[in-house]
């Protein structure tokens, strides 16, 4: 029998990679709960993400987690709720959220150099070296306000491979890995289970392949822009009228320039619609919508790559930096908009729910044992998105994320 995983897009064999990855949560049995310590086990296995798998969301699957958290309405003592707390605080790192970030950094990067020795010594290859990785430097994590259970907004992985495998080979590396990441990675610290977060994870090889064909396409959109700027602007140009070559030279120079505004313009926008102007010219010229999934998700990858790479090379001396260094499709794309979000970072904007953490940890000591107790229920169940909305200004974005993406994602498909 094949199941097919849909993180991995990968058709396996039974009792192989991805095998719990079903996108049912499987139900936790035999919660009896006596004691904080009773509870404390039943959140152990709370660190498997086949027991809150929340990419399928229907009324069943929100049942079964339900069932999974309800554990933690079953303590109601003063020395019970305490227990768990300090069990949890302790585990953790909350309420410091630098702690807890450093946790959750830590966490995944142990994990996946540890998947990386196991994956080499069984298939007795180097081919799952991790070459780099990383996340959103703009996201709570990035800035060092991350709850625990918080995702690797866009996380990557770039695993070595082999120049020499065939493509398929080179997917498989990759599905593995997946799979693994899947299983073993702590939910309680760092969670796969909100929506769109699992990490990229490609292979040098799959990355140089995707540059090298969509830094052709980018130079075409580069040349084809410019020609038509220049042909549209020297048309409707009285300068270049009167004063024939001269004129057109001139009339050259002034667009160059108004280029340059408009792409510093481009690069300070928040508006997604607006920054990937580039990125919806490339997907003009590709042909098929699965090209044009593969290109856009690549996007959102390498823009990630870079943004780490610029403002933290050392070590970084491999190939592939290189030819993201020098590619024009990585210098154009701008899906993210991370350099615009980080210059507004920088002039002080903070999302609300960032600034109200800010306040958390004093905040946090001043509060009575059942209102620790009940955020850190909201916390826990944070993992998959499924908290309530008491404490919502902890949790709760500015805006609508997936609407404001729409229109460019629409436009990219």
């Amino acid at each position: 029998m094949k199941i097919q995983c849909r993180v991995c897009d990968f058709s396996v064999k039974n009792g192989q990679n991805c095998i719990n990855f079903r996108g049912t949560p499987q139900r936790i049995y035999g919660m009896n709960v006596k004691n904080y310590q009773d509870a404390l086990n039943i959140w152990e296995k709370l660190r498997y993400a086949k027991y809150l798998d929340a990419h399928q969301n229907s009324w069943y699957d929100k049942s079964i987690r339900a069932d999974n958290y309800s554990f933690l309405d079953k303590l109601n003592s003063y020395s019970d709720k305490t227990g768990f707390i300090e069990k949890f605080c302790s585990f953790t790192g909350f309420p410091n959220l630098r702690t807890v970030s450093d946790k959750i950094d830590s966490t995944f990067k142990n994990c996946i150099n540890r998947i990386a020795r196991d994956l080499n010594s069984r298939n007795l290859t180097s081919g799952y070296d991790i070459i780099d990785s990383g996340y959103d430097p703009t996201c709570s994590l990035g800035l060092r306000k991350a709850f625990p259970g918080s995702d690797l907004d866009k996380g990557y992985i770039i695993l070595a491979g082999n120049e020499y495998n065939s493509a398929k080979q080179e997917e498989n590396i990759v599905n593995n890995f997946k799979g693994r990441l899947w299983d073993e990675l702590d939910q309680r610290i760092v969670s796969l289970n909100h929506p769109d977060t699992f990490p990229s994870v490609y292979t040098k090889s799959q990355v140089k392949n995707m540059l090298s064909g969509l830094d052709e396409t980018a130079r075409k959109v580069q040349e084809e822009t410019t020609s038509q700027n220049i042909r549209n602007n020297i048309s409707g140009s009285l300068l270049a009228s009167f004063l024939g070559p001269w004129g057109i030279a001139l009339t050259a120079i002034k667009l160059l320039k108004k280029q340059a505004k408009q792409a510093q313009k481009i690069a300070l926008s928040t508006d997604p619609y607006e920054a990937g102007e580039f990125n919806r010219k490339i997907a003009q010229k590709i042909s098929t919508a699965k090209e044009r999934e593969d290109v856009k998700n690549f996007a959102f990858f390498i823009e990630m790559v870079k943004a780490n790479l610029v403002r933290n090379p050392s070590l970084k001396n491999d190939s592939i930096f290189t030819a993201i260094k020098i590619s024009p499709f990585v210098k154009n794309s701008n899906v993210t908009q991370v350099e615009a979000w980080l210059n507004k970072i920088n002039g002080g904007y903070m999302k609300s729910k960032l600034r109200s953490r800010m306040a958390l940890e004093s905040d946090f000591y001043s509060m009575s044992t059942d209102t620790k107790y009940d955020l850190i229920k909201d916390v826990i169940k944070y993992c998959t998105d499924d908290q309530s909305s008491r404490f919502s200004k902890y949790f709760k974005n500015d805006d609508d994320i997936a609407n404001r993406y729409e229109k460019l994602l629409q436009s990219l498909r």
